[in-house]
C-alpha cells in the first residue's frame, strides 16, 4: 500500500513540471513582441517576424483610392439576326472612380467596391461582305452604315484584387452600370436630311447593363497605375425590334470594349497581405514601438 502511496505522490509531482514544461515549448514557437521587446535579438531576422503578433490597428488591404483613367473604345454590337460588322476605334474614353479596398467577414482580403463616371461610346458599323463570291454593299439602317453616339456613364464594380509581392498586383471586376446616349452620329450615302446628327423617336437614349474588366496594377505607395481592359454588354437595345416590322424582329444590343490606363491615389495607407509585406510591417512595429523602449 506505502509503495502505491508513494508512486501517486511522486506522479502528482511530476506532473505539473511535465506541464510547464510544455507549456515552455508552446512559448518558444509563439513570440509576443509587447512581452519580448526587453530581448528582442541584436538582428530580427525573418524567422522571428514571421512568429511575430503584429498590432491589430494594421488591417490588411484596408484602404480607399481616388483616381482618373484614360484611353479608347472598341465598338462592335450584338445583333440578331447576324450582320457583317467591323470593330472601329473610338476616344477618348476618359472617367474618375473611387475605390475601397477592404477585408470581408474577416477572411477574405482581397475584394473592393468601385464606384465612378465615364464618358464612353456606344454604336455600330457595317462593312461589305461576301457570298458565294459575290460582294455586297455593307447594310444600311436607317440610310446609315456606321452610327456612334457618345454616352455618360455610372458604374458600380466589386473587385478582386492578388498581390504579387510589393509592387505588383492582378484586378479583376465585375459589375453594372447604367448611362444616356447622346450626341449621336450617323455616316452612310442615304442618311436621312435632319437626322445625321438627331435622334428618332423611336430611337432608346437609356442605357445599362453588366461591365467587367481585368488588368495590372503597379503600386508605388501612394499612387498606383493601373493597365486594363473592360468589355460592356448592354441590355437597352438601340431601337425597338419591331421599328421595321411588326413580324421580323430585330435586335442590335451594344457590346463594346474599352483599353485604358489610369492614375490613383491612396486616401490611406496600404497594407498588403503577402509574406513579405507582413515581415516589412514586423519590422516597422519594431523600430516605431520598441526601440523607444530599449533606449530608455
Amino acid at each position: 500500500m506505502k509503495k502505491y502511496i508513494l508512486l501517486t505522490a511522486l506522479f502528482v509531482a511530476v506532473l505539473p513540471l511535465c506541464a510547464q514544461e510544455k507549456k515552455e515549448t508552446r512559448k518558444k514557437h509563439t513570440i509576443d513582441l509587447e512581452e519580448e521587446f526587453f530581448h528582442l535579438p541584436d538582428s530580427v531576422t525573418d524567422d522571428y517576424l514571421d512568429n511575430a503578433e503584429l498590432p491589430k490597428t494594421a488591417k490588411i488591404n484596408d484602404y480607399w483610392i481616388v483616381g482618373v483613367h484614360g484611353g479608347v473604345s472598341v465598338g462592335h454590337g450584338y445583333f440578331n439576326p447576324p450582320r457583317h460588322v467591323s470593330m472601329p476605334f473610338r476616344y477618348p474614353v476618359y472617367g474618375f472612380s473611387i475605390t475601397r479596398f477592404a477585408t470581408m467577414m474577416n477572411t477574405f482580403p482581397n475584394l473592393g467596391m468601385e464606384f465612378g463616371f465615364q464618358h464612353n461610346y456606344e454604336g455600330y458599323k457595317f462593312k461589305e461582305y461576301e457570298v458565294d463570291g459575290v460582294t455586297y454593299n455593307p447594310t444600311e439602317i436607317d440610310g446609315a452604315t456606321e452610327v456612334y453616339m457618345e454616352v455618360p456613364e455610372v458604374f458600380l464594380l466589386t473587385h478582386g484584387h492578388i498581390d504579387f509581392g510589393r509592387y505588383v498586383k492582378a484586378n479583376i471586376k465585375g459589375g453594372i452600370y447604367g448611362g444616356y446616349r447622346m450626341n449621336i452620329n450617323r455616316i452612310g450615302p442615304n442618311v436621312e436630311s435632319g437626322y445625321a446628327n438627331a435622334f428618332y423617336e423611336t430611337d432608346r437614349r437609356w442605357t445599362y447593363g453588366l461591365q467587367g474588366g481585368l488588368g495590372l496594377g503597379l503600386m508605388l505607395d501612394p499612387l498606383e497605375f493601373h493597365l486594363g481592359v473592360q468589355v460592356k454588354w448592354g441590355w437597352s437595345s438601340f431601337y425597338p425590334p419591331d421599328k421595321f416590322s411588326p413580324f421580323y424582329y430585330n435586335y442590335i444590343y451594344p457590346l463594346d470594349g474599352a483599353i485604358t490606363f489610369g492614375v490613383y491615389y491612396q486616401l490611406t495607407k496600404r497594407h498588403g497581405h503577402t509574406r513579405s509585406s507582413l515581415r516589412r510591417m514586423a519590422r516597422q512595429y519594431v523600430k516605431d514601438e520598441l526601440n523607444p523602449e530599449l533606449e530608455q
